[in-house]
């Protein structure tokens, strides 16, 4: 079986959720993505995945509840997905911007989201449903 290992930051400010969207999944996720096998651990991937994604500089402040996916949301295929989610504070709001291949950064109204105004990746709403996201 196929292993996956991604960590990224929740970034909430005002009630808002900071989250992207690329061109290969029809739903809003958190920045984030794979660890680099054998150069880095957990808090640095999830920092330089931010940087990368959306020009963004994050401070970590506290480790989540970890999700484990047994197939990827994309494509149905079986595999193990861990994705380790960190509660960040962004530290600089007025440079982020999407880097390719994401096409879009935007701030989800909480509430709307738990109302399901918008397709949101499955791990934003097992964070709503932990209560890591309120």
């Amino acid at each position: 079986m196929k292993y996956i290992i991604a960590s990224g930051p929740v970034i909430i400010e005002d009630g808002k959720l900071l989250v992207n969207k690329d061109n290969k999944d029809n739903f809003y996720k958190l920045p984030g993505g794979t660890i680099e096998e054998d150069v880095e651990d957990l808090e640095t991937a999830c920092l330089r995945e931010t940087r990368e994604e959306i020009n963004g500089d994050v401070e970590i402040i506290k480790p989540l509840h970890p999700m484990i996916l047994w197939k990827n949301p994309q494509t149905s295929e079986k595999m193990c997905i861990v994705l380790i989610h960190y509660l960040a504070k962004l530290k600089n709001p007025k440079e982020i911007k999407p880097i390719e291949p994401i096409k879009e950064v935007k701030w989800l109204d909480i509430i709307e989201i738990k109302s399901g105004t918008y397709n949101v990746a499955p791990n934003i709403k097992f964070l709503i449903e932990k209560g890591d996201i309120s």
